[in-house]
């Protein structure tokens, strides 16, 4: 999973999809490109006809990523066929016809984007899930309608490039979670842990500039551990030293795993961590992990699984995308990149129904971008796309705990599994955002499929 996660926009990387990083960094540099590409911003209605869309995808189908990003056309597949057993979208099918592979590798990235533009004038691109999004730009200045994976820089600020959960990002901003997570387990001195890589260290910068802006000590910090994690005991006897009783890291889930078994030897079994890699049920279902992840703590930006049986009145959503996957995808494991390509269809689809039967891709862009309050129908805090391709002045955010074999949600407020934040509060205690508009588990609003 990748360190330019979006489970916390403004502050640094979340719970979610981290790339192993010294694959990252080689892939960068193998494979940019210079190419100045002739792409037309013509063809408004491209792909489209009086009975259907043609939409394309980009994502690492191959090479060394695929877990991590294949699986977001499974979620796409699941909705589109869902909406089309219904008669499609005003009598148009949604043929997911070019669902391209890039092989994580930046040069390709180009070229499949290229295809998609040029060769198969594809109306829309739905279902982006790649570590080095390189064609993003060739995408913004088609105007093509492009959604997927906001891991990278280049889905801002362009208003027809929409992430899931929105699109601006920010990895070095103080991270409000992690501290408002300190406070609540009365932690005063913190350890930050991360690999000397850029996406780590900039993951793990935003954590230590939020703990030190709420007035937590960060008694010790690493952000230069060779990947792959070989031997953490000599950070371990540091940590322990410093008298840290919270420890933050930003590797990915082996180098976590290996941190969380050498702090088990070294003498502080019960040190509070917080990890930005391992949600994940069937790691945590793993024997060998439990012990190792029971009590950690993990960041995400949508609803947790398990709502769908805990509470589907308030994220039926989740409810959707459960018996969608069951239906339409039966031999695939729900996971977070199919959960993304599901809201990322959902969100194509909330835009294509406002914008009307005479739909454009600019009447499709106008009309997401009028959203204030969209939520994919309970999977998402409320995004409001008339800032969320250049900031916003809160961020929203779910907690969850591994405690045996289960992820249990933890901090929720006023009736709902997330918490929010101001983004321009020095408050100390961080005091949560009340009457959020659109907060699932209070309200819901935007966006969902009827099943």
């Amino acid at each position: 999973m990748t360190f330019l996660s979006r489970a916390s926009r403004f502050g640094a990387v979340g719970a979610r999809n981290l790339l192993v990083p010294f694959v990252v960094g080689s892939l960068m540099l193998s494979g940019c490109s210079n190419a100045k590409p002739s792409i037309t911003t013509s063809g408004g209605s491209n792909g489209l006809s009086a009975n259907q869309i043609v939409i394309g995808g980009v994502a690492s189908l191959t090479g060394p990523l695929t877990a991590d990003f294949a699986p977001i056309y499974d979620g796409v597949n699941a909705y589109f066929d869902q909406v089309n057993a219904s008669g499609g979208v005003y009598g148009r099918q949604l043929k997911f016809q070019y669902p391209l592979d890039d092989a994580s590798d930046p040069s390709q990235d180009i070229d499949q984007v290229r295809n998609l533009i040029s060769n198969f004038h594809v109306f829309a691109v739905v279902g982006v899930a790649t570590p080095n999004f390189a064609g993003a730009s060739l995408l913004a200045n088609a105007q093509v309608p492009t959604f997927g994976m906001a891991i990278n820089p280049g889905w801002s600020p362009s208003p027809n490039m929409f992430g899931v959960g929105g699109s601006y990002t920010s990895f070095s901003a103080p991270q409000t979670e992690v501290a408002f997570l300190a406070e609540q387990v009365h932690a005063t001195k913190a350890a930050v842990v991360a690999y000397n890589v850029s996406q780590s260290q900039q993951g793990c910068q935003g954590v230590i500039n939020g703990l030190k802006k709420f007035g937590i000590s960060v008694v010790f910090q690493d952000l230069g551990i060779p990947a792959p994690a070989i031997d953490l005991s000599a950070d371990v006897a540091r940590i322990k030293s410093s008298g840290a009783t919270f420890v933050a890291s930003c590797m990915d889930v082996s180098g976590n795993l290996l941190l969380s078994q050498d702090l088990h030897q070294g003498g502080l079994p019960n040190i509070t961590q917080y990890w930005l890699d391992g949600y994940d049920p069937a790691i945590l279902a793993n024997s060998t992990n439990t012990s190792l992840m029971d009590g950690v703590y993990f960041l995400i930006s949508h609803a947790p699984f398990g709502v769908e049986t805990t509470n589907p009145s308030a994220y039926p959503g989740m409810v959707q995308f459960f018996n969608a996957m069951a239906k339409y995808e039966p031999n695939v494991q729900p996971s977070e990149a199919a959960l993304d390509g599901w809201m990322s269809a959902d969100l194509f689809v909330t835009g294509l129904k406002a914008a009307g039967k005479d739909v454009t891709r600019a009447k499709l862009v106008a009309a997401i971008n009028k959203l204030t309050s969209y939520t994919a129908n309970g999977l998402l805090p409320p995004v409001n796309w008339r800032i969320s391709h250049t900031g916003n002045g809160s961020d929203c955010q779910a907690f969850v705990q591994a405690v045996g074999t289960q992820f249990v949600s933890r901090f929720g407020s006023g009736g709902s599994v997330f918490t929010c934040y101001s983004l321009n509060s020095s408050q100390v205690p961080i005091v949560p955002l009340n009457g959020v508009p659109g907060l699932p588990g209070l309200t819901n609003s935007g966006g969902g499929s009827k099943s």
